[in-house]
């Protein structure tokens, strides 16, 4: 067990130290995404963006628990993006444990939508049944973990992920939409999900999507609201092939939550968004923290 932990913390340190290298020659202009599940804005090229993103869940089924998701993504060029992800959970009474990597990419489509941005994202899930950490909900029933941990690790959940993501600005707010489908790679089920968010950004963002972003040429104080952002995001599953829809509300995860995002410096931005369940399969709670590094 220690040597297979050891061997996750050199895989993930690696993977931090290799991205960071090529992106060395870029420059800190990006802001991480104020979102916790929707995706909008490629990284700009040459930026290098780290999160971590630790979650605590009230849980529907079972003992409450932790997550975290560590994140490494790169700006290939101004419209395409790649990265990874690693993921663990902490049970409350049972000892932590790996939950599997991510590969993502996407790549906005068009480069000057004047009306809607479109972009496509792909994401292969290198995960296992211990697996808890919600970067999306889809198909049906609960996610909670209720079989023994030995058991839940053992198993793999090997599935690719698409999205097809829009969204636009009116000025500093920001309406993003992503429709997802999540296909098992073993059995080729199809299951469906959605996420939405509204988002102001604030006056002042050190980390800011595009140049034209920035409202204020002076730095306002440590503690201002002009570094503060705010809006509203909302998750929830569709169904699979067979039952697609709201049709099937009551069995379908689905979650709503304000989200708050802050500028701390030109590099770092903190966020977080209290979440909570709307159906009889969700989670009752959800916190959502995360932290974010760009240059």
């Amino acid at each position: 067990m220690n040597k297979s932990r050891g061997l996750i913390r050199k895989m993930a340190w690696a993977l931090v130290l290799a991205v960071a290298a090529m992106a060395c020659p870029g420059r800190a202009r990006a802001q991480m995404d104020p979102y916790f599940a929707a995706i909008n804005y490629p990284n700009p090229k040459h930026t290098f963006m780290a999160m971590f993103l630790p979650d605590f869940q009230v849980a529907h089924l079972g003992n409450n628990y932790f997550t975290e998701m560590g994140m490494v993504e790169y700006g290939i060029t101004s419209r395409w993006t790649a990265g990874a992800m690693i993921e663990g959970q902490k049970i409350i009474g049972s000892p932590a444990t790996y939950g599997g990597m991510r590969f993502n990419s996407y790549f906005q489509v068009f480069p000057r939508d004047r009306w809607v941005h479109f972009t496509l994202y792909g994401e292969y899930e290198y995960l296992n049944g211990a697996s808890l950490y919600k970067m999306e909900v889809s198909g049906f029933g609960p996610e909670d973990l209720t079989v023994p941990l030995t058991v839940a690790r053992s198993s793999s959940a090997h599935t690719f992920e698409q999205r097809a993501i829009f969204y636009h600005d009116w000025g500093r707010l920001n309406l993003t939409f992503n429709f997802i489908n999540e296909t098992d790679l073993a059995t080729s089920q199809n299951d469906f999900g959605y996420v939405w968010g509204l988002f102001r950004a604030p006056r002042w963002m050190g980390m800011r999507m595009r140049p034209e972003a920035r409202k204020m040429s002076v730095t306002p104080p440590r503690l201002s609201l002009d570094r503060l952002g705010y809006g509203v995001e909302m998750m929830g599953a569709l169904g699979n092939t067979s039952k697609f829809g709201f049709g099937y509300w009551s069995n379908e995860q689905q979650y709503l939550g304000p989200v708050f995002g802050y500028a701390l410096s030109p590099r770092w931005s903190v966020r977080v968004e209290p979440t909570f369940g709307l159906s009889n399969v969700s989670d009752p709670f959800v916190l959502r923290t995360g932290i974010a590094f760009s240059f």
